[in-house]
């Protein structure tokens, strides 16, 4: 029997994969063979490889949808194909078919003009899919490799900016040594158990009960400790959130939306997964390492933001406040928080494209080429009075304030923590909650109430504007519209969100 014949049927469940490396290969080579033609000019290729890239993704989104029903383990047990792997993928490919649609001007104004950039979109998002479907520890370091080298490049992507090349060199050097810690903690396991597949370790996790294995206990609970730090450190958790404000910054914009957005669900999905294999024999330290790591990073989140006049560092501060409340889901360690907590990254994810997309709409004439800050939405509201609403609208939602989505989110969120009799972490979480809120309303207090800066010798002193705005692109109404409705609709009917983060949670039962 050949190789292929003993592997057929999991070539299948590969197909999204194996199509989007192949793509990757594909526009490689042939960017590599235009790009430098003398004959045809030494052309610009970002919009169409960015066309291309769309057309990629929405074609690897209906190859990942015809695997909508099934559940494989793969290649000896190192990857999972079921209803999680799924629909996370299809969450990543929407939102990062998103970011590309609504970032191709912010790419051409930074003069991104490399056809590697958008390639190592693609590549992250290969690294991405292939880390959800991670079944092995082995599997598990790669993927999360494959994706953070494609990270590292694009926060230092700016050639011609010192800022971005720190942010890059920053954020490579403190992933480094959160992937040792990582490999570290891997290590430890393989070298107690003997084994690096997820089912082989539940079934050993589930079976150690006798009090003669106390040191192998131990030097797993070592092992989960040195795990976690480097789950912590990718997902910009507090205190090991250092790097998150200064790669906001310094990354092109682009970057920065795709950062803010894009990885958080497949590092959740799989980092949850194996602390579900993992038993109830480490619950109890669990508990505390997330509840500390949750409390942490809510209030670092909060009142770190509070004094932030950019508006990268200051969403940055907010993503770790969001952080803090999803792993007081995972804290729950229940169906209901792991739901909770899928509901809440997919609504987060809404909310946070939507802002970016105010912040990419925000462009004037004089301000193309510098850092935006929170005087950029000065009396926005007499500029656009239907961007201004949106932006409103996401800040609320993020804040948490009803009748929008964000609302539903947090409060599924903390019933399902109370529901785990996790009370005063909850109403702690609550009260850093109401201190978060003032910065988002300072902001719409901005949008609506602030005077502008009055550029007077252009002649504009009538419409109180820095400079002349530049018109909002076409990609970016259509996502502020998509992101407008759905804020609203989702609270109202939230039905579909409902059945899809159930379907997801009930894999890790």
């Amino acid at each position: 029997m050949s190789f292929l014949s003993f592997f057929l049927n999991d070539f299948k469940f590969f197909l999204p994969e194996i199509f989007l490396a192949t793509s990757i290969l594909s526009l490689t080579l042939y960017c590599s063979l235009v790009a430098p033609s003398r004959d045809l000019g030494y052309p610009i290729l970002v919009k169409s490889l960015n066309k291309l890239c769309l057309l990629v993704l929405f074609i690897t989104f209906l190859l990942v949808s015809n695997e909508s029903n099934c559940f494989q383990i793969a290649y000896q047990n190192t990857f999972i194909f079921d209803s999680l792997s799924t629909s996370s993928k299809q969450i990543i490919l929407f939102f990062t078919f998103a970011c590309l649609f609504v970032c191709e001007r912010s790419i051409l104004e930074n003069k991104i003009n490399n056809f590697e950039y958008l390639l190592l979109i693609l590549c992250a998002v290969l690294g991405l899919m292939l880390l959800i479907s991670s079944y092995d520890l082995i599997s598990l370091y790669l993927c999360i490799e494959l994706q953070s080298l494609c990270l590292y490049a694009l926060a230092a992507s700016k050639k011609d900016s010192s800022l971005s090349t720190e942010a890059g060199l920053k954020y490579f050097i403190l992933g480094s040594f959160s992937s040792g810690l990582l490999l570290f903690g891997l290590s430890l396991i393989y070298g107690c158990t003997g084994s690096t597949s997820f089912g082989a370790l539940f079934l050993l996790m589930s079976s150690v009960d006798n009090p003669s294995l106390n040191l192998i206990l131990e030097v797993l609970t070592k092992a989960l400790f040195f795990i976690s730090l480097a789950f912590f450190f990718k997902v910009a958790a507090a205190p090991l959130h250092m790097w998150s404000p200064d790669v906001y910054e310094g990354s092109p914009l682009s970057s920065t939306v795709f950062f803010a957005v894009v990885p958080k669900i497949a590092l959740f999905s799989v980092f949850l997964r194996f602390f579900t294999v993992m038993g109830s024999n480490f619950s109890s330290f669990t508990l505390g390492l997330f509840l500390f790591f949750s409390l942490f990073s809510a209030v670092v989140g909060s009142f770190g933001a509070l004094k932030q006049k950019k508006l990268k560092r200051l969403l940055a501060y907010s993503s770790i406040s969001h952080v803090g409340y999803m792993l007081l889901a995972m804290a729950a360690c229940s169906f209901e928080g792991n739901q909770a907590l899928f509901l809440y990254l997919i609504i987060y994810m809404v909310a946070s494209i939507t802002i970016w997309s105010c912040a990419l709409s925000l462009d004037s004439i004089n301000s193309k080429s510098r850092f935006k800050t929170i005087a950029d939405f000065s009396k926005l509201s007499s500029l656009n009075p239907l961007l201004a609403l949106t932006a409103m609208l996401s800040f609320f939602s993020l804040a948490g304030v009803p009748p929008l989505a964000g609302f539903l989110a947090k409060l599924y969120i903390f019933h399902a923590a109370l529901c785990s009799s996790i009370v005063i972490a909850s109403i702690f979480s609550i009260l850093t909650s109401v201190v978060s809120s003032f910065y988002y309303i300072r902001l719409i207090k901005n949008v609506y109430f602030e005077p502008p800066r009055v550029l007077s010798s252009l002649g504009y002193s009538h419409l109180g504007v820095e400079s002349l705005p530049v018109p909002v692109t076409k990609e970016c109404s259509i996502l502020l519209g998509l992101g407008f409705f759905s804020l609203i609709l989702i609270f109202f009917y939230p039905t579909p969100l409902f059945l899809l983060s159930q379907k997801m949670a009930l894999c890790l039962c």
